[in-house]
C-alpha cells in the first residue's frame, strides 16, 4: 500500500485547523478510509496510508484537497484550462511500430522550492509504480518549457541512433549504453526486450528530450527551484489511462499556484486538445444508493454529502442525481462506487444497525450442486479432473483449432507473452494436459468442469462467467461412440434428454461431429478431433472430446 510522508503541523497549516489534534485527524482519516501508519512525535513526521484505488491522493496536495471537502472547509476546485498555441506531432512509425501514444499539458507561472520539487517527483514516481504498473502502462516525464522549441516530436529510431546526456550523466550516452549502464535504464530495460527501434521525443532544434518511458535528457529535462514553466508529457498504450494521469499531476501542479494551458497533440489520422479536465457525468438513482448501503437518506442530504467528496451535483427529480466526477478522480467505475462515497461522506459508522427482514441458512447454491454431482458421476466413470489455467493464448485456443476466436477477453501487456486471453472453452485446457502427458499410459481419460468467461459488451462487468464441462478420450485408438457414450451415461444419471444431430465443425473430423442438445437447447458440439487440430498441437494419438455449457 501506497503512502504519503509529510508533517502533522504542515497538515493543521494547510487544513487551517491549528487545534487539530492527531487522535481527530486519525478519526477523519479512519472515517475517509485511510489510516496513520506511522507517527513521530519528535520529529512530527506521519506517515499516510492511501487505499489503492485512491490514485489521486498519492500527491500531498490531492490529500489535502480531498480533505477540505471532507471536513466541509472547501469545495471541489475547478480548474481553468487556456490554450497555448502549441503542438505535438506523434510519427505514425511510433503507432504501428511500438503502439505508443502521448498527450501533454503545459504549467505556467508555478513557484518551486525544494519541498514541492521532491513532492512533484514523489507523486512521478508513484503514478508510475501504481496507476502506470511500473512505466509498463504510462510514463510521464516533466521538462523546463524555457529549454525546448516547438513544435516537438515523438518519433522511432534505431537505438544506434539515439545519443544524448541522460539525467544523473555527464557525458553523451547511446540507448543501448543508457539500458546497460545507466541505474534507471537497467531498471527499466525489460520494457524494451525484442524492440528493434525506441521511441523519442524531439523538439524543433532537434534536441533529444527523453527516451520514454526510460529517462529524461540532463539538458532539457533537468527541473530547478528558479523553472517557472513547465512542459509535461505522458507515454503508454492507454489513451484513457494516460488522460487520467495527466489531469492528476496538472491539478496537482494547479493547486501548488500554477496555470494550466494546453496542446494539440497532432496524430496522422486525428488531433486532440490535451488536458481538457471535462468532468464525467453521470445519472445516479439515491433510491439504489440508499438500498445498497441500508440507509434513508433523503435527496438534498445526499447531495451535500456528495459535495462533501468533491462531486459536482445536480438534482434532476426525487430519485435521480447528476453527478459530475472530477476528472482526477480513476477509480469512479460504477454507481457502486459513488454509492460507497455517500456512505463515507454519510460516515459509515452513523448507519443504523437493524435485524435483517429475512433470516436464511446459509447452504450451496443450485450451480455448486449441479457442479458436484458432475465432477462425482465423471470420476465414477474413469475420468481424471483437471483444473487448467484460466489464461492463454489466440493461438493454442483459436488458431490450433481452426477457428477465429470470438467472444474472448483480451489482455493487455503481459509479461508471460504466451497468455494473451482469457480462454472461452474448456477443450484446449484438456488438450494442452494431453499435450504435457504423453508419457502417461493410455487410454487416458480427463474432463474439466469449469467456469469459463465470454466478453458481453452489454453487462458493466463486460462479460458473461459460464459453468462449462468438457471430456476427452486419448488413445491409440478411439471413437465417436466411446465419447458419446460418456455423455450419454452422464445425461442419463442426471435425469437429462439427450440429442446429437449430425453437424461439421472446423476442428473435427468431416462426419464425426455432432451438435448436442440436452432438454431441448443447444449446448455443445461433440466429436473426434481432426489430424489437422493434432498435427498443430504437436500431438500423435487420436482424441474425441465434447464440450457443453450447464
Amino acid at each position: 500500500m501506497a503512502t504519503i510522508d509529510t508533517k502533522l503541523e504542515k497538515i493543521k497549516t494547510s487544513l487551517n485547523k491549528p487545534e487539530l489534534t492527531l487522535e481527530q485527524l486519525e478519526e477523519i482519516l479512519f472515517e475517509f478510509g485511510l489510516e496513520i501508519d506511522t507517527y513521530n512525535p519528535k520529529t512530527d513526521e506521519i506517515k499516510i496510508e492511501i487505499t489503492a484505488e485512491r490514485t489521486d491522493l498519492l500527491s500531498y496536495e490531492g490529500l489535502i484537497r480531498a480533505l477540505k471537502g471532507y471536513m466541509g472547509i472547501e469545495k471541489c476546485p475547478t480548474y481553468k484550462v487556456n490554450e497555448s498555441g502549441l503542438k505535438v506531432i506523434v510519427n505514425q512509425e511510433v503507432i504501428d511500430y511500438n503502439k505508443t501514444y502521448t498527450l501533454s499539458a503545459i504549467i505556467k507561472d508555478i513557484t518551486l522550492d525544494q519541498e514541492k520539487l521532491k513532492e512533484i517527483i514523489n507523486f512521478q514516481e508513484k503514478l508510475h509504480l501504481t496507476y502506470g504498473r511500473k512505466r509498463k502502462a504510462i510514463a510521464m516525464g516533466i521538462y523546463p518549457l524555457d529549454k525546448i522549441k516547438f513544435p516537438i516530436y515523438l518519433l522511432c529510431k534505431k537505438p544506434e541512433e539515439i545519443s544524448f546526456i541522460p539525467l544523473g550523466e555527464t557525458k553523451q550516452m547511446t540507448a543501448n549504453e543508457i539500458l546497460k549502464n545507466h541505474p534507471t535504464g537497467k531498471e527499466y530495460a525489460h520494457l524494451f526486450e525484442d524492440k528493434k527501434k525506441y521511441t523519442i521525443f524531439k523538439d524543433s532544434d532537434n534536441q533529444i528530450l527523453s527516451m520514454p518511458p526510460i529517462i529524461n535528457s540532463a539538458n532539457t529535462g533537468r527541473v530547478t527551484e528558479k523553472t517557472k514553466d513547465l512542459f509535461i508529457e505522458c507515454t503508454g498504450n492507454n489513451l484513457y489511462k494516460m488522460e487520467k494521469a495527466i489531469n492528476m499531476i496538472v491539478t496537482m501542479l494547479a493547486d501548488i499556484g500554477g496555470k494550466i494551458y494546453s496542446l494539440e497533440i497532432s496524430y496522422p489520422e486525428k488531433k486532440i486538445i490535451s488536458p481538457t479536465l471535462t468532468p464525467e457525468k453521470k445519472i445516479v438513482s439515491l433510491k439504489y444508493m440508499n438500498k445498497l448501503l441500508g440507509t434513508n437518506i433523503e435527496i438534498d442530504t445526499a447531495i451535500k454529502i456528495l459535495e462533501k467528496m468533491l462531486y459536482t451535483c445536480k438534482k434532476i427529480d426525487k430519485d435521480k442525481i447528476e453527478i459530475s466526477i472530477p476528472p482526477f478522480r480513476t477509480d469512479v467505475l460504477h454507481d457502486n462506487d459513488i454509492a460507497d462515497d455517500l456512505g463515507r461522506g454519510f460516515g459509515f459508522s452513523n448507519i443504523p444497525l437493524r435485524t435483517p427482514k429475512i433470516v436464511t441458512i446459509g447452504g450451496k447454491d443450485e450451480t455448486s450442486i449441479k457442479q458436484e454431482n458432475i465432477i462425482t458421476i465423471m470420476t465414477n466413470m474413469g475420468f481424471q479432473e483437471i483444473m487448467g489455467m484460466s489464461l492463454g493464448s489466440k493461438k493454442e485456443c483459436f488458431e490450433n483449432f481452426n477457428i477465429i476466436g470470438t467472444d474472448y477477453i483480451a489482455l493487455g501487456d503481459t509479461k508471460e507473452q504466451s497468455l494473451n486471453i482469457i480462454t472461452n472453452w474448456l477443450t484446449p485446457k484438456l488438450l494442452k494436459t494431453l499435450i504435457n502427458n504423453q508419457h502417461r499410459k493410455f487410454p487416458q481419460k480427463i474432463f474439466s468442469c469449469d467456469y469459463i468467461v465470454k466478453a458481453n459488451p452489454k453487462k458493466d462487468v463486460r462479460s458473461d462467467t459460464i459453468l462449462h464441462t468438457a471430456g476427452m478420450i486419448a488413445n491409440y485408438k478411439t471413437s465417436f461412440s466411446e465419447i458419446a457414450s460418456v455423455l450419454l451415461t452422464l445425461c442419463n444419471t442426471l435425469g437429462l434428454n439427450l440429442k446429437l444431430e449430425k453437424e461439421n465443425y472446423p476442428y473435427y473430423i468431416k462426419g464425426r461431429g455432432a451438435k448436442i442438445t440436452i432438454n431441448n437447447k443447444e449446448c455443445g458440439s461433440i466429436g473426434e478431433l481432426s489430424p489437422l487440430v493434432l498435427e498443430k498441437n504437436s500431438y500423435p494419438n487420436p482424441v474425441c472430446v465434447f464440450e457443453i455449457e450447464i
